[in-house]
């Protein structure tokens, strides 16, 4: 099975950043081929996840001949087949803090396969198949990314397909997200 794959998800597959060296990358493959391995319990779909993502970087990189790809930003047109943006404005001390938050609670909502705090970005796989999306989650003013917008840290939500059928609804996906998050915060 092919999954969709783009330098994101690839470094997340891995557990690596755009500044890992080739060295770097390949031990992180090669740590969580160990992991994933049927032959050490772990699951053929898994591993083929891994052999894809490190396959991706190694094509990207020429075989650690050039520097790996910066992510691109969350676009602000949607791909082909995404659901309508949302945003939303979101109380929090600093960008970073709602973004490390919202990673945390996340997990509860589907699989967070990204986060990078200096960008302010996080993907998070939701749905169950075949209707699973792609959310991403663009956190902060990247031209202010100190200081919060007066309503709170403006936060945009992008939900992509990934498989044959429809993702869950953004709004449903996005307010689940957002309730959890505010439950957190007010313990």
């Amino acid at each position: 099975m092919l999954w969709a794959m783009d330098i994101q998800t690839a470094l997340g597959e891995l557990g690596v950043d755009h500044r890992s060296s080739w060295e770097e990358i390949r031990d992180a493959h090669r740590a969580a081929i160990r992991r994933t391995h049927p032959d050490a319990g772990g699951a053929t779909a898994a591993a083929a996840r891994v052999n894809e993502a490190f396959d991706f970087l190694s094509v990207a990189t020429d075989h650690g001949a050039r520097p790996t790809p910066a992510p691109i930003a969350a676009s602000a047109i949607p791909p082909v087949g995404a659901s309508s943006p949302r945003s939303a404005a979101v109380s929090a001390e600093s960008p970073t803090e709602l973004l490390m938050n919202l990673a945390e609670v996340g997990h509860d909502i589907g699989q967070v396969v990204f986060v990078d705090p200096l960008s302010g970005l996080m993907e998070i796989i939701v749905g169950d198949a075949p209707g699973v999306g792609q959310l991403t989650v663009d956190v902060g003013d990247r031209a202010n990314p100190g200081s919060p917008t007066p309503g709170g840290v403006r936060v945009a939500f992008t939900l992509e397909p990934l498989g044959l059928s429809t993702p869950p609804p953004i709004a449903d996906v996005v307010d689940d997200l957002l309730d959890r998050h505010r439950a957190r915060t007010q313990r």
